[in-house]
């Protein structure tokens, strides 16, 4: 079969490589596209295929006279420090468009099956008192301030709230890749969750590939951005200089939602433990938290100085990184996770949908990143299609 050469734009080009980074695309077809942006040389049909996977960038693109226009709202508020929280990869603006279709669809089920507005989203967006929301959330959830207590892990602890969100109306899922390619890990760097308020749909994402601790604090400050009605792209920079108000608030307020201020001193008082690190670690399983969150309400409280909280955060991320090695070198249940990615009440309506001829399977396995056998499964355990 002859070569074809192809004529794309130099600013496409450009725009392609703004969305990528040069180790994706490897050093050979990196000096190709040095040679096409100096017109030494013109790409092959075949060439612009490799780009495009490489770069997780559809093909189509690459043959527009001008670089696509991707309005995705949500990126508006992030707390961006850095150039690679600027430029977001492939994988974040892919996921956040595939939980907008989520969203899109749960709004539309809901407004013609004759659901109401949630009241709960947007209701203290005028407050910023942190007791004041957090009595709200807690009443609005029915969530004693010691719930913690009836949670045996911090697994337990994170599939909890989250029921408790999902019952209230909250859509929430999570996942640690994009869609269903093991081979495109979301960065928790880049991103640990986002929250996109709606009065029919509020819609929260987890990054799945986080710690427990980390996930269940997401969660909660997820759970702030929805109550305070303002859309938010979490990626916890709390010692950035950049970081908003409004991110100290929803961070102050998941700090006291998961470990009440007093309940804190009571116990770390009455420890009799001396070593402050074994300290540290007893309290984050008493309130089935971080240790990180531990060490900074200590901090906050004055009962640890800021050089002892920075060795804590530093042992959290070491601890991370070693879980994680065990984690990708370990298998799991298939359909277990599966499950956990997909919100509960978001698949019974799937299944109420399609038993009414509203939505088709076909629509039903995109938005779910799942197959015919797939689906069926998942939703027999969720009680949904039998």
């Amino acid at each position: 079969m002859p070569t074809v050469n192809v004529n794309i734009q130099p600013a496409i080009i450009n725009w392609a490589l703004s969305q990528t980074y040069e180790e994706q695309l490897g050093s050979k077809l990196m000096k190709n596209i040095r040679h096409w942006l100096d017109g030494t040389k013109t790409p092959t049909f075949k060439q612009i295929e490799d780009f495009s996977k490489k770069s997780n960038i559809p093909l189509g693109y690459f043959f527009l006279q001008t670089p696509p226009v991707e309005p995705l709202h949500l990126l508006d508020y992030r707390t961006v420090d850095s150039i690679h929280l600027a430029n977001p990869s492939r994988n974040l603006i892919e996921t956040i468009h595939e939980m907008e279709n989520v969203q899109d669809w749960m709004i539309h089920y809901r407004r013609d099956t004759g659901f109401d507005v949630l009241p709960l989203v947007g209701s203290m967006n005028v407050c910023t008192d942190v007791k004041v929301i957090v009595d709200t959330i807690r009443d609005d959830l029915s969530l004693r301030d010691n719930w913690y207590e009836d949670c045996g892990n911090m697994n337990e602890a994170f599939n909890m709230i989250r029921s408790l969100l999902e019952e209230c109306g909250i859509v929430v899922m999570q996942s640690g890749i994009v869609g269903k390619n093991t081979h495109r890990a979301l960065d928790i760097e880049e991103f640990r969750a986002f929250a996109m308020p709606d009065e029919w749909a509020p819609l929260i994402f987890i990054n799945s590939a986080d710690s427990q601790g980390a996930k269940l604090f997401s969660l909660f400050h997820e759970a702030a951005h929805i109550w305070l009605g303002v859309s938010d792209l979490y990626n916890d920079r709390r010692d950035s200089k950049n970081v908003k108000p409004i991110e100290v608030l929803c961070n102050s307020i998941a700090s006291e939602l998961m470990v009440p201020t007093d309940n804190f001193i009571e116990k770390w008082d009455a420890s009799t433990v001396k070593d402050i690190f074994e300290k540290v670690r007893e309290l984050s399983k008493k309130f089935k938290c971080g240790e990180s969150v531990i060490a900074r309400k200590a901090l906050d409280n004055k009962r640890i100085n800021q050089s002892i909280y920075a060795e804590v955060i530093e042992n959290s991320i070491a601890a991370y990184r070693e879980m994680k090695d065990n984690r990708e070198s370990g298998g799991g249940n298939y359909y277990n996770t599966m499950g956990s990615r997909l919100d509960g009440r978001f698949i019974k309506a799937l299944c109420e949908s399609i038993s009414t001829g509203r939505t088709t399977f076909t629509e039903a396995y995109r938005l779910t990143n799942t197959s015919r056998k797939t689906f069926t499964e998942i939703a027999a355990r969720q009680g949904g299609i039998q």
